[in-house]
């Protein structure tokens, strides 16, 4: 009997270990840390502002360090920086566990504070490098699933993270949470040096296959030497108005949920839950983004968690706030990859890198100013107006999407699938 030769398989399954295997393994050391951060402050013997100052300058970090971080990895390559970002990671963490050892001591806080603006940096390092090259190798026509598959496995590790971070926390106190980042970053980056990154020229090949889900003939998009100036801008505003509900949710669930006398068992059981929906609908959604635009996951992201926000205003009981929480869960869903995906649609040939280091800083500073927003705006209104502004900056945003996206990639000679305009 004669052997069938080996199908080639989709891009994003050639992908799995070189790329998302590590990405989730890293993703879940994070999201161990998250909750951790700001507690281990505490136990230095900061104040409650000036705990909350570490999530603030973490943040910072990573909105004024993109733009360089991108035009090194354009200088030294992704592998390079893969090594260099652990390294930065592990001596990173390595300083945090040695203030958690001299708790009170005004060093020790300083140090602190430094270690997890370095941390924040290195996770920049990490997340530009893999973003840089799905963009550039994956087709187009699989472009939206290569990065909804990479924003998958970030809500993924978001979701073990806690769970595996509260069993160290439980075992090891405040260290052991960190000793897992320590851990996990140091696997995968055994995964990205132990698994090759296959070339573009193979992913095409596979994206093309007859066994790939969605065969295409898609010319490639025009060749550009500099970003679109015009149509950077008109998306950017876009994901800062997206990037700023995303944070939001973070801030005016638990908090309302403490207005609504909801116990922190029940709100930490509904962040799970809207966590998994979170994480449930990345793939198929990158499916879709690919063959019908980038609108089919920009709208429903934005009306769902527009919605989700205005029902947690109006539906004040405990099933309203279970099922609104977890509305939003779902809305943030469908937005995996998005901001990445029109990052890749939006770089130029030439030094992508740098482009999308300056496209990740776009990002991050929604999420950096998202929970000033809401300090503003509980301190002066309450909770409650704090949910209906963030719920009517959502819809403002379907409007701004509806209105922008075809326009701005007209700019870029493509449809916002990323096909080439017919002439």
């Amino acid at each position: 009997m004669t052997a069938r030769p080996d199908r080639p398989r989709s891009p994003v399954a050639q992908l799995a270990l070189p790329v998302y295997v590590p990405s989730l393994i890293w993703s879940t050391g994070s999201g161990a840390l998250a909750p951790v951060m700001v507690l281990a402050a505490l136990s230095l013997g900061l104040t409650e502002s000036g705990a909350s100052l570490v999530a603030a300058v973490s943040g910072l970090a990573g909105v004024l360090t993109g733009p360089w971080v991108g035009r090194w990895i354009t200088r030294v390559g992704d592998r390079a920086a893969f090594v260099i970002g652990t390294a930065l990671a592990v001596v990173s963490l390595a300083g945090a566990l040695v203030t958690l050892a001299h708790p009170g001591v005004a060093w020790s806080q300083v140090l602190y504070v430094a270690a997890i603006a370095a941390l924040s940096v290195s996770a920049n390092i990490w997340s530009l490098a893999r973003q840089s090259y799905v963009a550039e190798s994956v087709p187009v026509s699989w472009r939206a699933r290569g990065l909804s598959m990479l924003g998958g496995m970030l809500r993924m590790g978001q979701v073990f993270g806690p769970g595996i971070g509260s069993l160290a926390l439980a075992l090891w106190s405040y260290p052991g949470a960190f000793w897992l980042q320590i851990a996990t970053t140091v696997v995968a980056l055994g995964f990205v040096l132990a698994f090759v990154l296959p070339s573009p020229e193979l992913l095409e090949s596979a994206a093309e296959a007859p066994s790939s889900e969605a065969p295409s003939e898609a010319p490639a998009p025009p060749w550009r030497e500099r970003a679109d100036a015009r149509a950077t801008v008109l998306l950017a505003v876009g994901v800062i108005l997206l990037t700023i509900v995303r944070a939001n949710r973070a801030v005016i669930v638990p908090l309302w949920g403490h207005q609504l006398g909801i116990s922190e068992h029940m709100i930490s059981l509904t962040f799970s839950a809207s966590a998994v929906l979170d994480a449930a609908v990345f793939y198929p959604v990158g499916k879709v983004t690919d063959v019908r635009g980038r609108r089919w996951a920009l709208v429903p992201t934005m009306v769902i968690m527009g919605a989700g926000f205005i029902g947690l205003a109006m539906w004040q009981t405990t099933v309203g706030f279970v099922v609104c929480a977890c509305l939003i869960g779902l809305g943030n869903g469908f937005g995996a990859g998005i901001v990445m995906t029109m990052g890749a649609d939006l770089s130029p040939d030439v030094g992508r890198s740098r482009f999308l280091g300056l496209w990740q800083s776009v990002q991050q500073a929604g999420m950096t100013a998202g929970p000033f927003l809401v300090s503003a705006l509980v301190q002066a209104f309450g909770v409650g107006v704090s949910a209906w502004a963030t719920g009517a900056l959502s819809l403002f945003g379907v409007v701004w999407f509806l209105a922008t996206v075809p326009h701005a990639y007209a700019r870029l000679g493509i449809d916002d699938r990323g096909r080439p305009l017919a002439r």
